[in-house]
């Protein structure tokens, strides 16, 4: 049993370390550019929700209001039920700026290749990334994730970083099929795997948070008084993730994409409450990502893009 966890561990690490090196630049203090807004009067702004999309709407109202009074257009929150929603405008052109996570992103890239990031929350410990969590309630027998074997442990979406792609894959690599060692139903969303938890809806899930919870889904459900922290107990935590990054359409006028991205690394510093909207939860602010700090997410979708092609064959 040492020896699983241990390979599960190392083969996990050397996959995701790349999140450590995420590169971290400063916001330039030039003015924006501008002369872009005739073409693009509205921008729709797609983010794939770690609450309900009613809530969703109420906490990036703060930065679809601040950014559209900064760049002089109508920025336009676009929801979905679900993060294919989000991935899809993105493809079809319909969103021309979102925040997904890490396998999101590696998803619609895949895809189209039409999409880049620039810019990504830092946590408050200063890493440019977020762990994938096994949680289960406080009071539960459960002390490690092999006493849940053949028990009901929820994922959440099948384009979710944390709450799908990493967990899936890590025990891909332990040797073992997720599914085989886990009853592993779909939740719908993180909010939905963690109340799911806490009302014995399910054994065991998988969500996402930083360093002391800082932001991520937990930290969501604290702030809004969901949570109580002391009511779960996480059993099981990934290596660190490349952090979810706000992507633009490649297709987008240089001048456009050049004050997007000074948008973003100026929030902390211009209105730390809309950096806090963006991050969903408390953050140094925005740093400057590339495609590059995501290969290795993409590597694990490729995977399990052909795990799946081999399941049906």
């Amino acid at each position: 049993m040492l020896l699983r966890r241990s390979l599960l561990k190392t083969a996990t690490a050397v996959l995701f370390g790349a999140a450590a090196a995420l590169s971290i630049n400063t916001a330039s203090a030039d003015d924006y550019i501008g002369g872009w807004q005739k073409d693009f009067p509205v921008v729709n702004y797609g983010v794939i929700s770690v609450e309900t999309a009613t809530d969703n709407l109420k906490s990036q109202k703060k930065f679809v209001d601040y950014a559209s009074k900064e760049l002089g257009v109508e920025f336009k929150l676009f929801t979905a039920a679900e993060y294919s929603g989000i991935m899809n405008g993105l493809v079809a052109g319909q969103v021309q700026v979102g925040w997904l996570g890490a396998s999101s992103y590696a998803s619609v890239w895949q895809n189209c290749k039409c999409v880049e990031p620039i810019a990504g929350a830092q946590d408050v410990a200063g890493g440019m990334g977020y762990n994938s969590v096994m949680i289960v309630k406080a009071d539960s027998p459960y002390q490690k994730f092999e006493d849940l074997k053949g028990k009901t442990v929820a994922r959440n979406d099948a384009n979710s970083t944390s709450g799908f792609t990493i967990p899936t894959y890590s025990w891909a690599q332990m040797g073992t099929p997720i599914d085989s060692y886990f009853n592993s139903p779909l939740s719908g969303g993180h909010q939905q795997t963690v109340t799911g938890v806490l009302n014995g809806t399910f054994d065991a899930g998988f969500t996402w948070t930083t360093v002391n919870d800082g932001f991520g889904a937990l930290r969501k459900m604290i702030d809004k008084g969901m949570l109580k922290r002391k009511d779960i107990r996480v059993i099981w935590t990934s290596p660190l993730i490349p952090t979810p990054p706000v992507v633009i359409m490649s297709s987008l006028p240089q001048a456009m994409k050049s004050d997007l991205i000074k948008l973003f690394l100026r929030l902390e510093e211009n209105d730390p409450a809309v950096a806090e909207a963006v991050a969903q939860g408390k953050t140094l602010g925005m740093q400057r990502v590339y495609h590059e700090d995501y290969v290795t997410v993409m590597e694990a979708k490729k995977w399990l893009k052909a795990n799946r092609k081999k399941k049906k064959s």
